[in-house]
């Protein structure tokens, strides 16, 4: 969809946090404020970063209020709830100071004057949260849509009574909270806003829903005060295909905000990385524009430089779209004046072309007549020559005529002894010569005999490299045929031990029937008599009716109820018989699933108890039919109390164990599906190699036995053969009705958290002093925490601390200390994991 012409396109400024970085200089990454906090310890840098902006050609700045909240300046800074909405309205007074301040600045110096506005920034629920939720969106699983709407509320009447253009309401990880934030937009009628979406990829929000379908129903759903809808904080890469389209069946086509962060990752201790391998910012504008993006600046890692080369090319764009580059009759009397001067320039050319030409003819027939000079003095050199050596010969033989040549060597003529020396000079020059190379040619000639008998002894070596060679040739055949029979019983041998393993499973092994005697009247004598000549099954019927009434098949067929009392739990009050419906392994797994699932959509506070009271009222409406499920539930889940999620369940389900057990676990499950999804070569299949790096980078704490062993788990699970080496993740990641718990990989996985958890408490005693200590308090178990896990925060070592001490709601000052014991046993029954990598102050003996 190409961009109409008729329509603005404003910039906006940058990452906030990047450009005050460059004023304040402290490292802001850990702070649950953020860059919030410079509202109360630094207002003088917020002034300048918005100045950096526009003066780089921002026409659009947002406050510093991303990560505001009041709840969250009551508590990070102790302000009361007046002071909190004080430093929001401070941060709207910050942003117009510096805009009046350009405008001075504009006028000073003569410049035009843009129209500047500001907008509100919003940030999501998650920011306050401060543990990372707000890049997965997982909080809106947990969090109802009442509790948003308060906690947004305030900050956004703060910032509409404080006079700001519009709203942008951004890095939005979820549909949830972008609804609740679009019907809250609606109590300011007259109040314009956008709002961008963090997006994991080039699909979906970082919740997982798809982009677009949010998008176009935020848009649809309020037209009149959306001025955009957009995505912000990821990789430019991912933009183009996350809006295109995006508009496709609508009558007018939806305008896009989109302000992505450098392209650059963030990797834990060491910090941003891959900057060398990211495009700059700007060359991605002009593919933009093309899809009706109409704001457009950078999040993340992008400087007031990027906002200039934004402004730069957008000002080119415009003159390119708008035709007012120059004028076109400048434009047609310069074209004019450059051909009259190309047509000038030609003609002077075809002049000295022919200059050219006539020079170089002149210069042949020079150079003609000085060849013709030069050969003219060379004849009459040799002619000259030739007379001088005639006339010495002549006068030699004249003075051997006259007898005058006894002494000729005396009165030669120093001229002939000259020119002889000359000539010996050349000769033996010549002779040097060829002796040089006569040496270099034959210094390294060998002997005939010597050849000859080096040239047999090479034939004879000759021969007996090949037959080494041949019998080398065939012992490597034999090798790579016995490796490959090799392979061929090691993968024989696997599946024999997984068949005998199944059969050892299925198999039901025979009972020792002579104990059986032991238990019923008469002793093993009369129960040999008895049991003689039966068959398995009739032995058994014959031992379930010597066990009395409670064997017989009436007591099998049904259960009795426990009746009404009110400290029987909700599920199981009945009074009369339940029929015994005989629940597979299977069946229970089912249920357990279905229980796990609802409960993922209801509110966490609420008991599992309730739940599954209210999950059998829902289904069924006969109470003897809600009795059978539930009764047959419990029956069926205390004799599979042996598989570990039949265990947690039943934990949970009594009190004994965390619910937060099974969503950490199933947190980490799919936390490791989308990686290895993400990283995938063709959204499908993975290395093992692949898969390991992967899995180390997600579980930075794991070892790398840990991690050896989720590998061999997955060859185990997939059935790989030795020399395979790609995963389909399709098949590894395949859920029964029974659930993701019940795959062997998650099994694995949590086994280590468990094992990592006792690690962790064993530690945690440690630093609490050892068995020695028979009571613990409030305080002690923090610094213990603090110790063991610097890196743990205060939300989570809260809900640690609560579910040791058993103190839900009340304040943990008022908390009695209890006893060692019973701490281990409530730390060892809850959710308690390490954050951190293990403090090596805490690695010492305790008894």
């Amino acid at each position: 969809m190409t961009t109409p012409v008729n329509k603005t396109v404003h910039v906006l400024d940058g990452g906030f946090s990047s450009q005050i970085s460059r004023y304040v200089g402290t490292n802001i990454d850990g702070d649950p404020l953020w860059t919030a906090r410079f509202l109360q310890t630094n207002p003088e840098d917020i002034l300048q970063t918005h100045l950096d902006f526009l003066r780089a050609g921002a026409d659009i700045i947002s406050t510093n209020t991303y990560q505001a909240s009041i709840e969250g300046f009551v508590e990070h800074i102790g302000v009361t709830v007046d002071g909190a909405h004080d430093l929001i309205r401070r941060a709207v007074d910050l942003a117009k100071r510096a805009r009046e301040k350009y405008i001075e600045e504009c006028k000073t110096q003569g410049m035009p004057v843009r129209k500047i506005l500001i907008a509100g920034s919003v940030g999501p629920y998650g920011a306050y949260l401060h543990d990372g939720s707000e890049y997965t969106g997982d909080y809106a699983d947990k969090t109802e849509e009442q509790t948003m709407f308060k906690w947004h509320k305030p900050r956004i009447d703060t910032l509409v009574t404080s006079g700001v253009d519009l709203l942008a309401i951004e890095t939005i990880p979820c549909k949830k909270e972008a609804l609740v934030l679009i019907d809250l937009l609606k109590h300011y009628p007259n109040v314009k806003a956008w709002i961008s979406f963090s997006c994991k990829d080039d699909r979906s929000l970082s919740h997982g829903e798809s982009f677009q379908s949010v998008a176009r129903a935020c848009w649809e759903s309020n037209t009149e005060q959306l001025v955009a809808v957009g995505i912000n904080c990821l990789s430019p890469n991912h933009v183009r295909n996350l809006i295109e389209g995006i508009s496709d069946g609508l009558s007018s086509p939806i305008p896009i905000v989109t302000y992505p962060n450098s392209g650059e990752k963030y990797k834990s201790g060491i910090g941003w990385v891959e900057k060398d391998t990211c495009a700059s910012l700007h060359t991605f504008i002009d593919n933009w524009l093309k899809l009706n993006v109409r704001y457009v600046g950078g999040c993340c890692r992008t400087y007031a430089e990027d906002i200039a080369n934004i402004r730069k090319v957008i000002d080119d764009w415009v003159k390119k779209v708008f035709g007012i580059s120059v004028k076109k009759k400048q434009r047609d009397n310069k074209l004019n004046l450059l051909t009259s001067e190309n047509q000038r320039l030609k003609e002077e050319n075809l002049k000295l072309t022919f200059e050219i030409s006539r020079l170089q003819k002149n210069l042949g027939k020079v150079n003609d007549n000085k060849f013709s000079d030069y050969l003219s003095l060379m004849r009459e050199r040799d002619a000259r020559y030739t007379l001088y050596f005639e006339n010495v010969a002549l006068q030699l033989k004249l003075r051997e005529l006259d007898g005058s040549a006894r002494d000729t060597s005396a009165g030669r003529d120093p001229a002939v002894r000259a020119i002889a020396l000359d000539r010996c000079r050349e000769q033996l020059s010549v002779t040097q010569t060829e002796l040089k190379r006569m040496k270099e040619e034959y210094a390294e000639s060998v002997p005939r005999r010597e050849h000859d008998a080096l040239d047999a002894r090479c034939s004879t070596l000759r021969g007996r490299l090949h037959a080494l060679a041949a019998e080398h040739e065939a012992l490597r055949t034999a090798h790579e045929r016995a490796l490959a029979q090799k392979a061929t019983v090691e993968e024989e041998l696997i599946e024999c031990k997984e068949k005998c393993s199944e059969l050892e499973r299925a198999g039901t092994p025979r009972p020792e029937w002579e104990l059986c005697g032991d238990f019923i009247g008469g002793g093993r004598e009369r129960w040999w008599q008895l049991a003689s000549g039966l068959s398995s099954r009739d032995m058994l019927r014959v031992l379930l009716k010597e066990l009395g009434p409670a064997a017989e098949s009436e007591h099998l067929e049904y259960f009795d109820g426990l009746g009404m009392d009110p400290v029987i739990p909700p599920y199981l009050r009945y009074e009369g018989r339940v029929r015994n419906l005989r629940l597979s392994r299977r069946e229970i797994g089912v249920i357990i699933n279905d229980i796990w699932l609802g409960k993922l959509r209801q509110p966490r506070d609420i008991s599992m108890q309730d739940y599954v009271t209210h999950y059998f009222e829902e289904r069924y409406q006969q109470p003897s039919v809600r009795a059978e499920w539930a009764y047959n539930l419990c029956a069926g889940a205390e004799q599979l109390l042996d598989e570990p999620a039949v265990k947690l369940f039943w934990g949970v389900l009594h009190g004994h164990l965390s619910e937060h057990i099974y969503w950490g676990h199933r947190a980490q499950w799919y936390t490791l599906k989308d990686q290895l999804y993400r990283h995938c070569k063709d959204g499908e299949t993975i290395t093992i190699d692949d898969f390991e790096k992967i899995t180390r980078s997600t579980f930075p704490l794991k070892s790398e036995v840990d991690i050896k062993n989720l590998s061999d788990v997955v060859k185990k699970q997939l059935k790989l053969k030795l020399n395979a080496v790609d995963i389909n993740l399709d098949k590894l990641f395949l859920e029964s009705e029974e659930g993701f718990d019940r795959s062997e990989l998650a099994r694995e996985l949590f086994r280590q958290r468990q094992r990592a958890q006792d690690q962790y408490i064993r530690e945690v005693l440690g630093a609490l002093g050892g068995r020695r200590a028979r009571v613990v308090c409030v305080d002690g178990l923090k610094r213990a925490f603090a110790v063991v896990d610097p890196a743990i925060n205060h939300i989570r070592m809260d809900r640690y601390i609560r579910w040791a001490f058993s103190a839900p709601a009340c304040e943990l000052s008022s908390v009695p200390p209890v006893p060692l014991r019973t701490l281990l046993a409530r730390l060892a029954a809850g959710d308690i994991e390490r954050v951190g990598p293990r403090h090596r102050a805490t690695r010492r003996a305790y008894r």
